[in-house]
């Protein structure tokens, strides 16, 4: 198997803004691709975890889309989340870390 990449090789975290006033009445889904970008994706299924950040942020597992859940206050907030590509045949597991920030304005 391959040896896991340092955290910034291969993706990179962004900063996704989003309006108090849509969060204040109901949850706000973001795509994966506003918050996360991906350079060196790896092979095979993905999956997400979130590692640490507010509990009214969460992530999907299975494609990354990011909810700020109804009643996040105004901030920034950093969210760090676990990639894992599962490989295939021809390609080993990789993993790797990102953090991104959620600013509620």
């Amino acid at each position: 198997r391959a040896c896991l990449p340092p955290p910034s090789a291969g993706s990179s975290g962004r900063t996704a803004i989003v309006k108090y006033s849509k969060v204040k009445k109901k949850a706000q889904t973001l795509k994966r691709a506003k918050v996360i970008r991906l350079t060196k994706p790896g092979q095979g299924a993905k999956t997400y975890t979130k590692k640490a950040g507010n509990k009214k942020i969460t992530i999907a597992k299975s494609n990354g889309k990011v909810t700020v859940k109804k009643g996040l206050k105004k901030g920034t907030y950093k969210v760090k989340v676990r990639i894992k590509a599962k490989g295939t045949s021809n390609y080993n597991a990789r993993a790797q870390t990102v953090t991104f920030r959620i600013k509620v304005k």
